[in-house]
């Protein structure tokens, strides 16, 4: 008798404990929206030979108001080329440039404009992919130095201008 009372209430145990743990099923629905790859083709700001202790200017494109000064032959503003989804609408966000001679660094900070509009926010600028393909003119000004010899973004503590691109 004690091993019948035992399983019987072992079996009660059992059929409570199927109906303590009730289960309940949602669906999480998941979409998205595709666009285009993004494509980023930059081209090198060059301020050619130039004199130590003076600054140098380039403008961007000729919207750009500033003044160029102390740029030596061949000096050409930048650019990156966009290419994705035309009509998209796109963040564009980038850095300065630290150049470098090996043990001198100095900072080149971007101007950078979208034809007749300058993008003033490095943090993030939003623009529109006018034909899925845009054009931001990079000019600007890097900071006088006391040193002398070849400055680049691949020497020493250099760090190249980075344009982060992506849909919002």
């Amino acid at each position: 008798m004690k091993t019948l009372k035992t399983l019987s209430i072992f079996a009660l145990a059992a059929f409570l404990s199927n109906g303590a743990f009730a289960q309940e099923n949602a669906d999480v629905a998941v979409s998205a929206t595709v666009e285009a790859a993004l494509v980023l083709t930059p081209t090198a700001v060059a301020l050619g030979t130039i004199q130590t202790a003076e600054a140098s200017i380039i403008d961007a494109n000729a919207n750009d108001d500033a003044t160029e000064a102390n740029l030596g032959t061949g000096a050409a503003a930048g650019s990156i080329q966009i290419q994705g989804t035309s009509g998209a609408s796109i963040d564009v966000s980038w850095t300065n440039a630290t150049l470098d001679n090996g043990s001198d660094p100095t900072t080149f900070t971007p101007s950078v404009w979208n034809g007749a509009s300058e993008l003033t926010t490095p943090a993030g600028t939003t623009v529109t992919l006018t034909g899925g393909d845009i054009t931001i003119d990079v000019g600007g000004e890097l900071a006088a130095t006391s040193g002398t010899g070849t400055y680049n973004t691949s020497t020493g503590s250099g760090s190249p201008i980075t344009f982060t691109v992506s849909y919002n």
